[in-house]
């Protein structure tokens, strides 16, 4: 069955998929945002904003068949393996690997499962047409569809006929505000200049594709049915473990802001309108940043250390000047494995009554783990403060490009002070020649603390994120930015989003986020016992014997406390103690023998 038909879209924000319609429905996390991550959706955004376009979309579908999966829902081995081996990680406490092996779970899957397809092919024409040619008169939509319309078919060759001047004047006014035009094809034979409908149907059942399609969110799948060696407690938590990684997708590519192209805020980057589309009433100072460094365990962790810290220069040391208050952003842990010679004793039985002793060397990894503790410094109290702190002149990261300087350097006149691992955060003490470059600020906030420029939480919005996503975060404050300015995210700690506020203006024109897949956290840390040695080598490293399975299982089981764990090349020096002793022992039993024999000949003489 062939289908046709028509449409015009007058916003961006109202852009849907055509092919994913049904997904990106109610039965989703954050169904405003579904279907806002396509290139497509984000090419009429272009469009749509900066070449004041509505979009037009003209659709010519043929539906062959439908499959259709129907309960009880049978998982695929390798999904089900997964689901299992993150349920083993639940159970056992190890909740940071869980939740990183469900990112890796959303990575490989997805956020939904498909339940129903529709095979078949689609020609779609998608156009960008200048907003003012609707707006010069309402009465000009039904013409301005029937005009894509006809230049779709006319294209394709139906052989349409148009008659009457005013329809041909309609197709030639739709021509010239026509900025973008595109048609591409789902199935069947590749689109090209002169195709006909009867040839590009005719090569539809050799080249079926999905054209549309059905699903529910992944963790609807997570049941005691799907996975009976499971007890219900448990497939609840890895259910509830998979819905969070699949929110921290979503949280990490939501991007509140105005989105009223007229307005002195507008954010182009962002994607969900949080209603703040009004001027900055206030500029806010700024007092900051600076970060802790902690020893957790580990030798070496002081050293560790000594590149993490970071002083306040308004202060010299981790702090805040006066009048300002230090707020956390978040903590995270590194770690680093430093190799170091280590040698133990090896005896085993050998000659029956002796011992065989030799010395085995190698390389023992000692790893170290330091805590990070990143904070900003907010004015306290009155939120415009006049005692003058530092101009902000942006960020990066080794990924991320300051915005202001459009690379990864601070502007003139500014330097960067390092939080976390990568984030640069460009300040200025000098107001004179600095405060061309510099940009107003208006605070951070992250998933664990709210913004106080904002205000208090009590009695307004707390903002989206902590309204949809982190309600669990107990903070007093709003994860939002004051009036008139935007947030940016700043740096992905460990799965938590560190934001800063601008009045940005035109600042991101036309730069498009790109989208952030996970895994959003690293790879916890594991403690790791040797791994398997195939040989001895002695000290040129030349082999000596190959070692059976009882040899390497003593080698890994000398190594003692979990400390000493790790892996490397083995070096060995034989001593045989034992066997000289016995030597020594035999050549004393002769030496005494002849001494006897000796003494009991001269006593008969």
């Amino acid at each position: 069955m062939l289908e046709t038909h028509s449409e015009i879209i007058r916003d961006w924000r109202t852009y849907t998929d055509a092919f994913s319609l049904t997904i990106n429905a109610e039965a989703s996390f954050l169904s405003i945002l579904n279907g806002k991550f396509s290139a497509s959706s984000q090419r009429s955004k272009v469009h749509s904003v900066y070449d004041q376009t509505i979009t037009t979309r003209v659709q010519a579908r043929q539906h062959i068949y439908s499959l259709a999966a129907q309960p009880p829902w049978v998982l695929a081995e390798a999904f089900r393996q997964q689901l299992l081996h993150i349920s083993e990680h639940l159970e056992n406490n190890r909740s940071q690997q869980a939740s990183y092996q469900a990112e890796l779970l959303v990575l490989a899957y997805g956020t939904h499962v498909l339940t129903e397809v529709e095979a078949g092919a689609s020609l779609m024409q998608e156009d960008q047409v200048k907003r003012a040619l609707l707006d010069e008169n309402s009465t000009k939509k039904v013409g301005i569809a029937a005009s894509a319309s006809a230049i779709f078919f006319s294209r394709i060759q139906l052989g349409a006929n148009l008659t009457g001047q005013v329809r041909n004047q309609q197709q030639w006014e739709y021509v010239k505000n026509t900025v973008s035009s595109k048609i591409q094809n789902h199935g069947g034979e590749p689109f090209y200049p002169g195709i006909t409908l009867q040839k590009w149907q005719q090569s539809i059942p050799n080249r079926l594709v999905a054209i549309g399609r059905s699903g529910l969110p992944l963790p609807f799948f997570i049941t005691p049915e799907a996975l009976p060696e499971l007890q219900v407690p448990s497939v609840r938590r890895l259910a509830l473990t998979v819905q969070k990684a699949i929110q921290q997708y979503y949280a990490v590519n939501t991007y509140p802001g105005c989105l009223q192209p007229k307005a002195s805020n507008f954010n182009f980057q962002a994607n969900v309108d949080d209603g703040s589309c009004e001027k900055a009433k206030h500029h806010f100072t700024f007092g900051g940043v600076f970060q802790k460094c902690q020893a957790v365990s580990g030798k070496g962790a002081e050293t560790l250390c000594q590149p993490y810290r970071t002083a306040n220069p308004l202060t010299g040391a981790a702090s805040c000047p006066k009048n300002y208050s230090a707020l956390l952003l978040n903590s995270e842990l590194r770690s680093s494995n430093v190799p170091q010679m280590e040698c133990r004793k090896q005896c085993s039985s050998c000659y029956w009554l002796f011992q065989c002793c030799k010395t085995v060397c190698g390389n023992r990894e000692h790893p170290s783990v330091v805590s990070l503790s990143a904070y900003w410094c907010s004015p306290a109290g009155s939120p415009a403060l006049s005692k003058p702190g530092f101009l902000f002149g942006g960020l990066y990261t080794n990924t991320q490009r300051n915005p202001l300087t459009k690379a990864q350097t601070c502007p003139h006149f500014f330097y960067p002070l390092v939080l976390f691992e990568d984030l640069k955060v460009c300040v200025s003490g000098n107001h004179e020649m600095g405060k061309s470059s510099a940009i107003p600020f208006g605070g951070f906030f992250s998933c664990r603390v709210g913004n106080p420029l904002a205000g208090f939480l009590q009695g307004q919005s707390p903002g989206m994120l902590k309204e949809v996503f982190y309600r669990d975060s107990p903070t007093v404050y709003p994860m939002k930015c004051p009036p008139g300015y935007s947030q940016h995210q700043a740096y992905l700690s460990e799965g938590c989003q560190i934001l800063y506020c601008l009045q940005a203006g035109a600042l991101f024109a036309q730069q498009l986020v790109p989208i952030h897949l996970p895994p959003f956290i690293r790879p916890p840390l594991l403690n790791e016992s040797y791994t398997d040695v195939d040989a001895l080598v002695d000290s040129d490293a030349n082999q000596i014997s190959n070692l059976d399975d009882a040899t390497k299982e003593a080698l890994k089981g000398s190594g003692g406390d979990q400390e000493h764990s790790g892996s490397g090349t083995w070096v060995t020096a034989g001593v045989w103690l034992p066997l000289v002793i016995s030597l020594v022992i035999v050549a004393g039993v002769l030496v005494l023998s002849i001494r006897c024999y000796r003494k009991r000949q001269y006593l008969k003489l």
